[in-house]
């Protein structure tokens, strides 16, 4: 269990990016004059290392939201005075695993990355003291005589664990807990509005002990998410994606309609497609097989003659499911974006 669960209220003055081993995005934070540091995980030590994170841009929970806006600036003790501001993933019911996506740390390329996301909030909070950010996690300091790692500041101040605490094991396994889970919530008080990131690692396990935190089982597939299932679909972490199909083809010879699904393996380990299947929104499977290389696309032609998936011009999903038969992605198109003939919609 976290042994000082707090809530950081402040606004951002600095941001530092470390490179080591175990990256994190660093914000600096003042509040009532006193200076903090908010430590962000953006990769695993564990593999997968890519984590599994959800940025909502209009977050609406009016409980949660008024009670942090009555808070002070700086640290608040959750446990001790405030327990109702505990965020707990599995049952709070604030965030859902299916509503989470695997994203690395950097990646080239717009808004696919963890840091595409979260730097610019954090660059808008330092030109603009009226945006407040709250960091949930494990508090630590003040540091007397030891100036922080990244800005200098004395003493060192600061809130790390900013992510789902609970469903680890191993050498992890003594932080776990329930109604302790990490997130940034961040408050644009011109406008009244909320973003809220949520963070958690692949290797976490959502099917949870209400009392202890740790894993029911070893098995994550599904995930379960305990008490407080709101959604029925299992859903997994996975870092094979669906990026684009071929929705609309150009007519072959026969009037054949040579629809494609891609694929990509967006982790560092080769993955076994054998027993996966490709799937539309009316349950027409297909059955893939073979290798996907760490990083590969691959390209699948549909097969409709044998009873495979087909990708309605008017709109649908796209489904992609593991060798358990659980969601490991999904997607979904409209009739706007198959009106040009002959051209890859990508996702």
């Amino acid at each position: 269990m976290l042994k000082n669960y707090k809530v950081l209220k402040g606004t951002a003055s600095a941001l530092a990016l470390d490179d080591d081993s175990d990256p994190h995005i660093e914000i600096r934070i003042e509040a009532n004059g006193v200076s903090y540091r908010i430590a962000l995980n953006v990769r695993s030590k564990e593999s997968p290392h890519d984590l599994l994170y959800a940025n909502i841009v209009d977050f609406k929970h009016g409980a949660l939201t008024e009670a942090l806006e009555a808070l002070p600036m700086g640290l608040t003790d959750i446990r001790k005075d405030h327990p109702e501001l505990a965020i707990d993933y599995v049952r709070g019911g604030l965030i859902e695993r299916e509503d989470m996506n695997v994203a690395p740390f950097q990646l080239s390329g717009p808004k696919n990355d963890l840091r595409d996301f979260i730097e610019p909030i954090v660059q808008e909070g330092i030109a603009d003291t009226d945006v407040h950010f709250y960091a949930f996690g494990e508090a630590w300091g003040p540091e007397h005589e030891k100036p922080d790692q990244y800005f200098r500041f004395e003493p060192g101040n600061g809130i790390h664990d900013i992510h789902m605490n609970q469903g680890d094991g191993g050498s992890f396994k003594a932080t776990n807990g329930p109604n302790q889970d990490g997130a940034l919530l961040v408050h644009f008080n011109d406008t009244d509005e909320w973003a809220a990131i949520f963070l958690c690692f692949q290797s976490q396990n959502w099917n949870t002990d209400a009392a202890t935190g740790h894993p029911v089982s070893e098995n994550r597939g599904g995930q379960g998410r305990g008490e407080g299932t709101r959604r029925p679909q299992p859903v997994v972490a996975s870092s094979l994606r669906i990026i684009a199909a071929l929705i609309n083809p150009v007519n072959g010879a026969g009037d054949v309609e040579a629809e494609t699904v891609t694929l990509i393996n967006r982790s560092d380990m080769d993955t076994s497609l054998d027993g996966w299947k490709l799937e539309d929104e009316n349950g027409r499977t297909q059955t893939l097989s073979g290798m996907l290389a760490a990083g590969e696309l691959r390209t699948i032609a549909l097969d409709a003659a044998a009873g495979g998936p087909q990708l309605a011009n008017r709109g649908g999903d796209i489904i992609l499911r593991n060798g358990d038969g659980a969601v490991a992605d999904r997607v979904g198109y409209g009739k706007s974006e198959t009106a040009n003939e002959g051209w890859t919609t990508i996702f």
